[in-house]
């Protein structure tokens, strides 16, 4: 069956839909745009979208209510909100009432934008032909039964595939709470990466190592449920140091009990937690706490020094290595310290050869 790619764009500034009409133009898409929550209704009524992109703040109409309204019209279309307004309570109530596939924060990131969107169209054609597959089964049941396994093969394979693509949306979530914090941009992405790279030096499992990585984006989730002020206060009380701590139980009590999600809810729960059972909130020690978290409290720790913060300036690599060496033991395992410090002399020898060959 064809496949769908046609994208409603709704904000009520011009130069914002002409914007995004450059970044997309390269992308395939059959783009149409409105100016009102009113003028996409009516678009949509004609048209059978794949993805709808809403600006939250719109007069007579926000993004919330046009989505709202969108979603009785067209129920399978896929929506994004996008808005310079990253409030907790605005992302939650899009999130969790309206079922939107992302929550996009101006000024956008490109990258994270197109990819958004790839996601959110195959998301849609991979309901669309599970749907379709569902169909050709049942007209099929009656038919030769080999084509009819062969159909079920398939449909359980589209099933799996868009399982997978219901679990990305996590990452909507790590960006919600990355949002919460001005000097935060960039991190989980980068915490992502030298996970990832941790992982493979270690040896751990290819499917484990997607695993870790990916959960490693929400490892400070629960920080959605604590006060900005609180997050970003320098000097704090006894007890608004309890209330930030308590994050690491938030997380884990935001990311359920599904056991799809077991390893996000042990790295939300255990990245503070020191190999010498000093950390909170139980005080693990050592092989006690998952190797996933083990893993991610280092990755963490890492981007915090290596990038500057409203107390503290970026410390370079060479500082940083002799900072984790002296932890290794007490706050962190000296396993994933030796890896840690294996990849950085590989990435030093990969550049004196670079350089050598220049």
């Amino acid at each position: 069956m064809e496949k769908n790619n046609r994208l409603l764009l709704v904000d009520d500034e011009e130069r914002i839909l002409e914007s995004l009409r450059r970044l997309l133009k390269k992308e395939g898409y059959e783009i149409f745009t409105a100016t009102s929550g009113r003028e996409g209704l009516d678009i949509l009524q004609r048209e059978t979208v794949g993805v709808v992109v809403s600006d939250m703040m719109m007069p007579e109409m926000d993004g919330i209510e046009f989505l709202a309204q969108a979603s009785t019209l067209r129920s399978d279309t896929v929506q994004i909100l996008l808005t310079g307004h990253a409030k907790l309570e605005v992302a939650l109530d899009a999130i969790n009432r309206l079922g939107i596939f992302s929550f996009i924060v101006k000024p956008w990131n490109n990258y994270v934008l197109v990819n958004d969107l790839r996601r959110a169209f195959d998301t849609y054609n991979l309901v669309a032909e599970n749907r379709h597959l569902f169909q050709l089964t049942e007209q099929k049941n009656h038919e030769l039964k080999e084509a009819n396994e062969s159909l079920e093969e398939r449909v359980k394979h589209r099933t799996q595939l868009l399982q997978e693509a219901i679990e990305e949306s996590i990452l909507m979530l790590a960006r919600a709470a990355e949002a919460k914090d001005d000097d935060a941009e960039g991190h989980i992405h980068r915490v992502y990466s030298m996970v990832y790279d941790l992982c493979k030096e270690l040896g751990v499992p290819d499917d484990k190592t997607g695993q870790i990585a990916l959960f490693s984006m929400v490892h400070d989730i629960g920080k959605l449920k604590i006060s900005d002020d609180i997050l970003r206060k320098k000097d704090l009380s006894e007890a608004e140091a309890v209330i930030r701590k308590s994050h690491v139980t938030a997380g884990e009590e935001m990311l359920g009990v599904k056991p799809f999600y077991k390893i996000a809810r042990e790295i939300a729960r255990s990245h503070h937690e020191n190999w010498d059972g000093t950390g909170y909130p139980d005080g693990l020690k050592e092989t006690e706490i998952p190797l996933a978290a083990r893993i991610v409290a280092l990755a963490d720790t890492v981007d915090a020094l290596t990038h500057k913060e409203p107390y503290k300036n970026a410390w370079d690599m060479k500082r940083v290595l002799q900072e984790i060496k002296k932890l290794a033991g007490t706050r962190f395992d000296p396993r994933i310290v030796e890896a840690f410090v294996s990849l950085q002399q590989k990435r030093s020898g990969r550049k004196a050869q670079a350089k050598g060959s220049a």
